[in-house]
């Protein structure tokens, strides 16, 4: 693992941009999948910037605005939150990223309607419903957004290298944050997972596509073959972990014109009220941090196949002896670009948090959640009602 900067960032700057998204089932006081319509109170989920609806009509997603900081960022999550729990009467958020398994057929699970102005968006998860099936589209996650300051590039066509390049690392290495922030365990046959959603029953293209990185032109033409021959519709099918966004990127007309990249790693961590420990942000973006200098060479298709077979193993709730030994030299190596770059303190504190849980299993997400699933098989409506309890609580304190 090499550590030089493909291009003239120097020194390093935490300062960029964030955001947040993130999906919730809406469940009744039974924990029953709620088929009531999305809530008149948040207006036109086709044009309300930050509360609209994912795949389902039941399943609520928030989008929070830009934000110059992670912490600016959690503030924006925590009102949006606050806002949701006010106007959705006594339904409650489901917990977890995998649905509840009080679920209505396949065929009756309602599919978000966006009205005659948003027939396209409709007639888009008619699409996917048909061509992987309404249950697993309600796994529910969040998606982590972030931009590198535009100063650190002097043109358009460095910034879209840099984050084909961000791209293409973050997804090489990905296992590291997939094992670290699975929180969903689920048995499936015979195999326990730490997340079936990010595992190889989740989201996953029925036709692999593996992008050409090269350069910039080289992923997009990759991408528009991949839907000229029927693997994907658009490149919003594009079920990776890690995406690059923007023009061109994200359209396959445009001229590329990549602004940021998007992680979709992180489960929903019915631990912690916000959906996610905020100290996982700072993870994830120390992550990027590092992938941004590591050296940048072709991601094969070899190579992208060795890295997704890492990545479901990372999945996995048991995980071999040369998976372990990955783990801990990236640790090592994250631990030593702390130091190197002489990153704020939150960051080494994040990366301590999460080495802490990696050295005692029985502090990894999944480990605890499955344990206070086992002894209670109300721990996930108890979490469902302590998060709505704690937003109430926190609005009513407020006004």
């Amino acid at each position: 693992m090499l550590n030089k900067r493909p291009f003239s960032i120097h020194p390093l700057s935490v300062h960029g941009q964030f955001g947040l998204e993130r999906e919730n089932l809406r469940i009744d006081a039974n924990g029953a999948l709620a088929l009531t319509p999305h809530p008149q109170a948040f207006g036109d989920k086709l044009t309300n910037p930050e509360i609209t609806t994912d795949f389902s009509e039941s399943q609520i997603e928030l989008v929070t605005p830009v934000a110059p900081s992670i912490q600016k960022t959690l503030e924006h999550e925590e009102r949006l939150t606050r806002k949701v729990f006010t106007s959705i009467n006594s339904e409650l958020l489901w917990p977890l990223s995998s649905p509840p398994t009080h679920l209505p057929p396949e065929d009756q699970i309602p599919i978000a309607d966006f009205g005659l102005e948003g027939k396209e968006k409709t007639n888009y998860r008619i699409y996917l419903s048909n061509k992987y099936g309404r249950r697993k589209q309600l796994y529910c996650g969040i998606h982590f957004n972030c931009s590198f300051a535009d100063d650190l590039f002097v043109s358009q066509d460095e910034r879209n290298k840099f984050y084909l390049n961000l791209a293409q690392q973050a997804l090489r290495h990905r296992y590291f944050l997939v094992h670290l922030l699975a929180a969903s365990p689920e048995k499936i046959g015979e195999v326990c997972y730490r997340s079936a959603r990010l595992s190889v029953h989740g989201y996953k293209n029925d036709q692999p596509v593996y992008p050409d990185y090269s350069s910039p032109n080289a992923y997009i033409y990759s991408l528009r073959a991949a839907v000229k021959n029927g693997a994907i519709e658009s490149p919003r099918e594009l079920y990776q972990l890690v995406r690059i966004k923007g023009e061109g990127f994200e359209d396959l007309v445009d001229d590329p014109n990549a602004t940021r990249v998007e992680v979709r790693i992180p489960d929903l961590n019915p631990l912690f009220h916000t959906g996610i420990n905020p100290s996982d942000l700072y993870l994830m973006h120390l992550y990027l941090l590092w992938c941004s200098q590591n050296e940048t060479h072709a991601f094969t298709m070899p190579e992208q196949k060795e890295a997704n077979a890492l990545s479901d193993e990372a999945a996995m709730l048991n995980v071999s002896p040369a998976f372990a030994d990955k783990m801990n030299v990236l640790f090592d190596v994250l631990q030593a670009f702390v130091e190197q770059q002489e990153l704020p303190d939150v960051y080494e504190q994040a990366l301590n948090q999460a080495e802490m849980r990696w050295r005692n299993p029985s502090m990894r997400y999944a480990e605890q959640v499955r344990d206070c699933l086992d002894a209670d098989s109300e721990a996930a409506m108890n979490w469902a009602r302590q998060m709505k309890h704690t937003y109430m609580h926190t609005c009513r304190s407020s006004q």
